[in-house]
């Protein structure tokens, strides 16, 4: 059994290297809430994202394989007080997407200007925190959580903005793509719910599908 780790380990080491550069990008990302999702949630998301490819697309492999990180927050908002309806210095920051999918990629792999297709499957760690705290009340806090399930494709550009065109070691590319994931059905926080009554916090749930359109634009290095 060590031997045959060992040799996997070595037989995928040289595949990666053999074939194609290894690279890495970072985004900034506006997520749309799609279909139910967007009935529960009218806010728009933002975020950041980051991935990582084991290697991209070369003359040797017109494809990509790589992961994909990326966390989106649709916003904070202030509590009201429920005597006087003043805003307080307690917060609600709900329905923060915290994913992570296997990216797959098929592209051109030179020239200045370069467009590819992608899919990805992975899913969401959907959180929520709520904190309220009044001159007679502690500080309350309420966490809710949950998975969802994601897929989906997208299609970006690349264009070149440090390096040589057909050479990509230590090249850099303005990156801009556009995607659309399906997320299944789970449980998130309904953030218009929240009442503060007495020393306990009241609130509803949504359940729903969390489809969204993300748009995202960042840099893409070369190693």
């Amino acid at each position: 059994m060590k031997k045959f780790l060992l040799t996997t380990t070595i037989t995928i080491s040289i595949f990666i290297t053999s074939f194609a550069q290894p690279s890495a990008s970072l985004y900034f990302t506006t997520a749309f809430p799609m279909g139910e999702f967007k009935d529960f949630t009218a806010s728009t998301g933002f975020g950041t994202t980051t991935e990582f490819f084991f290697f991209t697309p070369s003359q040797k492999t017109p494809y990509g394989v790589g992961l994909n990180f990326s966390y989106v927050s649709y916003g904070l908002r202030f509590v009201n007080d429920p005597y006087d309806n003043e805003l307080s210095l307690s917060f609600n920051k709900a329905n923060n997407f915290a994913s992570v999918h296997i990216l797959f990629q098929v592209g051109s792999y030179s020239g200045s200007v370069r467009p590819y297709f992608e899919t990805l499957f992975g899913g969401s760690y959907i959180f929520s925190n709520t904190e309220i705290g009044y001159d007679y009340y502690g500080p309350i806090s309420l966490w809710i959580d949950d998975w969802a399930w994601s897929y989906g494709a997208g299609v970006g550009l690349k264009f070149l903005s440090l390096g040589d065109a057909y050479f990509n070691h230590g090249s850099v590319y303005i990156d801009l793509k556009v995607r659309y994931l399906f997320g299944t059905t789970t449980s998130y926080l309904d953030r218009e719910s929240i009442i503060l009554y007495y020393d306990t916090i009241e609130y509803s749930l949504i359940e729903s599908k969390t489809d969204m359109i993300t748009a995202s634009i960042g840099l893409y290095f070369f190693f």
